[in-house]
């Protein structure tokens, strides 16, 4: 080992996580970016009948059927595709597979801990339990939200099968 690189920055093992920051209309939110499996262009979905709004229906994602939520929607928002054609985030819940649809994905960030802050959320259009927390970033705040204890606090009348 070299005893020059003793006690340097690369020792120090910093804990970040990376998010997918997404648009939904001119708001900004951010997911972890482990929790999605793929971005694709949105899908033809059929209309499947159900006691929730944003819940759109179901896709074909090459042969496998999965679920359409429209998180502006779901979120008390103009819905994602109102403006624009919009993306579908793709990701994983209990064995099904969903698409969240969000106007556009802006990028991908690293966060530390220290620079997510867990505050309560101000509006309750994102249920609290899915809430992460806010990231303090030079210029702006971004809501850090989990997708899949989203669609979890949903319950089980979304999970249609995979």
């Amino acid at each position: 080992m070299n005893p020059d690189l003793e006690g340097s920055p690369q020792d120090v093992e910093i804990e970040e996580t990376r998010y997918i920051v997404y648009r939904i209309g001119d708001a900004s939110f951010a997911s972890p970016l482990l929790t999605i499996t793929e971005i694709v262009d949105p899908l033809p979905y059929c209309y499947v009948p159900n006691e929730h709004e944003y819940f759109l229906g179901l896709a074909n994602l090459r042969g496998q059927i999965i679920g359409v939520i429209d998180l502006g929607l779901r979120f008390g928002m103009a819905s994602s595709n109102e403006k624009e054609a919009g993306v579908l985030l793709i990701f994983e819940h209990d064995g099904a597979t969903l698409g969240a649809l969000v106007s556009g994905v802006e990028s991908a960030i690293s966060l530390r801990p220290e620079e997510i802050v867990n505050e309560e959320p101000v509006s309750h259009a994102v249920p609290e339990e899915a809430y992460i927390g806010v990231a303090r970033m030079t210029d702006r705040i971004l809501p850090i939200i989990s997708l899949v204890r989203l669609v979890h606090i949903v319950g089980p009348s979304l999970n249609y099968g995979s």
